[in-house]
């Protein structure tokens, strides 16, 4: 046996897990283990086992089918079998984005591409050139539910990468930056053949699109699409990605400035208020206004408003009142005038920049003219009405500090009987003395229900209905359209509609918005090339719920497969395929391979490639003593692809042939370079492997019990580990089992 890289392998945490776990991936960037848990509960894991959070299944009695994480470790995709897609921020398991798919997801890959050496054009420069730093910052969102104090305001990645989703229906689609849809392909429909996708795989730089399929009467292929250039590149596909995250960070940013508005809003005190009015006269609801004006202009105080001042209202509780609905209006304006329309002028400014690309080469990524006019139209009518509300809220403030002052000023003067001069209105100009009159006027105005009166002119904005009293611009553009509705039809002149609350404004809005990148059409559609499909042999009619199929690309468009096709299997498949661009063929060269100890057949339950250079397998055998045991198996792939043949007839054999029986067959080749480690005390199902991180989990039956480990060790750290890694012989593991 030939000595590998470091190959020891040792022992760093072995944890009993109260909940079953049916998923487990590793990230290549830091050390965290993501796993699944039954009930749809993903949970993040140091090495240490350290638990960093866990997050809850969006719906009930939904599973977790797939996990991916983004190359660059921040966010983790997590697909459910409700059709639920969810990109999960890793730092604080914040949900950045989430789409329903059309079925169930089956499997995720997100890949990125290598940074290409480009020359710089005309457009790559604009692109680059954001225009959001000229503009003023925003201001870091509080939230109310996370015990951190700001809430940082998400960056946009600078690198192009892909998150591939395969489906139950034989559909794969392309997410550029995990969000925006730039291609799709439902092989069903290609073939004629319904089937489900197993796995995916892609090359760092684009090329080659790797889908294996298995059909629903068992066979398994492996889909070979090329990828190829055309007026439309990746680079404009990421130049339009780069502005639909932007706008989605953007959006993400009003929709919480949004909530906070409604969290900050306190309708508490006008409720009290205006009950207390209710109750003042219920058979006659003007009576209010009329005793109250009657106080202010002839100083004459009715027995029944008397009584109403010193017991409803009292000299403490109005000021109460006052202070809480000037305070409560005063936090919305701030909201509304730093937060609300600021961000609001941003999302206007890139749709700008997004209207200039939709006249260009785009529209075939199902950018259109149309959709951009739309959104510039809601955005335009949503800053109108932040404009309205702004304004609803400086009148108000304005009134209700005059009235809550005035009947201030009268409960001190009801107090105090000595007191001659009328301490409300000694600093009041006639212009709000008028004011005042009107307002009070006002109060005998019912609202929608009898004797309901209505002091909030501002909390109506934040309702999803239409506007009980309207405002009344009393201008004379308002006039000037109502007059001339032809001019509604110009482009360039925008209306806001006079009934729609601010939380009916902001609903369309974001439907506009979002409706820019509904794509109808993509340019995948136009850009790809089928090849020869490969059939991966073995028996027919096997469970696609066994089945596992993973795939590792090499150099020079080679692609390495590995298959289990059914549960307990005694070997698995081994392919080395190879794409021809000039002549659309893809090569095969294939072996089987199996573990044999003491002239038996173990069970492979599971093969992944740890990378380009080595396969890990995971295999089980119940010795003499019936005890069940599990060995994992770290495979080279160059010693496994020197005895792959074109017919696919061969045989690799990893382990020494017993005695009297040296040789099983011309064809079967002994595999030399390889490590196997027993596992001991543990009867492993599955595992999750980074050679990045030089890492690896594994999975008992039972899915309860994890082990973690260290790869790539050196033999002398090794040796103190009880369990070391067994690089002798195999006869030593017949010896033990015997």
């Amino acid at each position: 046996m030939t000595t590998m890289y470091g190959n020891g392998m040792k022992q760093l945490e072995e944890r009993h897990v109260p909940t079953k776990v049916l998923k487990m991936e590793w990230s290549n960037k830091m050390d965290l283990l993501a796993i699944a848990k039954e009930h749809g509960e993903v949970s993040l894991h140091r090495l240490t086992w350290q638990r960093v959070w866990s997050l809850a299944a969006p719906k009930d009695k939904t599973l977790v089918t797939a996990l991916a994480w983004r190359p660059d470790g921040k966010q983790l995709a997590v697909a459910y079998d409700s059709c639920d897609l969810l990109l999960v921020d890793v730092e604080n398991k914040d949900i950045a984005f989430s789409k329903t798919t059309e079925s169930t997801v089956t499997s995720l890959v997100w890949v990125q591409q290598e940074k290409p050496q480009k020359k710089d054009t005309i457009d790559s420069v604009l692109i680059k050139m954001n225009g959001l730093d000229y503009l003023p910052k925003l201001q870091n969102l509080v939230l109310r539910d996370t015990p951190e104090e700001e809430n940082k305001i998400p960056k946009v990645q600078d690198t192009l990468n892909l998150l591939l989703v395969g489906m139950a229906n034989c559909e794969v689609q392309i997410l550029a930056l995990g969000i925006f849809l730039c291609g799709s392909i439902k092989l069903a429909e290609v073939f004629k053949k319904e089937g489900t996708v197993l796995n995916i795989h892609m090359p760092v730089d684009f090329s080659y699109l790797y889908v294996a399929i298995q059909y629903y009467y068992g066979s398994i292929e492996i889909v070979t699409i090329k990828l190829q250039e055309c007026d439309t590149c990746w680079d404009d596909v990421y130049d339009l990605a780069f502005k639909h995250d932007q706008l989605l960070s953007s959006l993400d940013y009003l929709d919480q400035t949004m909530k906070n508005i409604l969290e900050t809003w306190e309708h508490v005190s006008l409720m009290e208020m205006e009950l207390k009015l209710s109750s003042y006269c219920p058979e006659d609801p003007e009576m209010v206004s009329t005793d109250l004006l009657e106080l202010l202009i002839y100083g004459i105080l009715t027995e029944r408003m008397d009584q109403f001042l010193k017991r409803d209202l009292t000299d403490k509780g109005i000021k109460k009142i006052g202070l809480s609905i000037e305070s409560s209006h005063t936090n919305v304006q701030k909201l509304v005038v730093k937060q609300l329309s600021e961000v609001t002028n941003q999302i206007l400014f890139q749709l700008v920049e997004i209207s200039g690309m939709s006249l260009k080469k785009y529209e075939c990524l199902g950018l259109t003219e149309h959709s951009v006019k739309k959104a510039l139209r809601s955005v335009n009518g949503f800053l109108m009405k932040c404009n309205e509300v702004q304004i609803v809220i400086e009148e108000s403030l304005t009134r209700y500090k005059l009235f809550f002052k005035w009947l201030y000023g009268m409960m001190i003067k009801l107090n105090d009987e000595n007191s001659a001069n009328d301490p409300s209105l000694s600093d009041t100009s006639q212009q709000e003395l008028n004011m005042l009159a009107e307002y009070i006027n006002g109060l005998g105005e019912t609202g929608a229900k009898v004797k309901d009166y209505k002091l909030d002119r501002v909390g109506q904005y934040f309702l999803d209905g239409d506007l009980e009293c309207p405002y009344d611009t009393r201008s004379q553009w308002w006039s000037l359209l109502q007059d001339n509705p032809c001019l509604e039809e110009n482009e360039l002149i925008v209306t806001a509609s006079r009934n729609h609350s601010l939380t009916q404004q902001f609903a369309e809005l974001k439907t506009d918005l979002m409706d820019i990148f509904a794509q109808r059409k993509t340019f995948f559609d136009k850009t790809f090339v089928m090849y020869d499909n490969v059939p991966l042999e073995g028996p027919s009619g096997s469970s696609s719920g066994h089945t596992r199929v993973n795939m590792v690309d090499l150099p020079n468009h080679k692609l390495l497969v590995c298959c289990v096709r059914e549960l307990g299997a005694h070997d698995f498949g081994f392919y080395e395929l190879m794409a021809y661009g000039d002549t659309q063929e893809v090569t095969q060269r294939s072996t089987t391979v199996f573990y044999s100890c003491d002239g038996i057949k173990q069970n492979v339950h599971d093969v992944q490639f740890y990378s380009p250079d080595y396969v890990s397998v995971l295999t089980e055998t119940v010795d003499r003593a019936s005890n069940r045991f599990s060995l994992f198996v770290q495979l080279s792939t160059s010693c496994v692809r020197s005895h792959c043949s074109t017919d696919g007839l061969t045989t690799c054999r990893i382990g020494q042939p017993s005695a009297g029986n040296s040789s099983s067959g011309g064809s079967c080749h002994t595999l030399s370079d390889y490590t196997c480690r027993v596992v001991e005390n543990m009867a492993a199902s599955s595992f999750a492997v980074s050679g990045t991180r030089k890492v690896a989990v594994l999975l008992s039956h039972s899915r309860h019990k994890v082990r973690l480990f260290e790869m790539e060790v050196d033999d002398e750290e090794d040796e103190d580990d009880d369990s070391a890694m067994d690089i002798t012989r195999d006869s030593n593991l017949t010896d033990d089992t015997a």
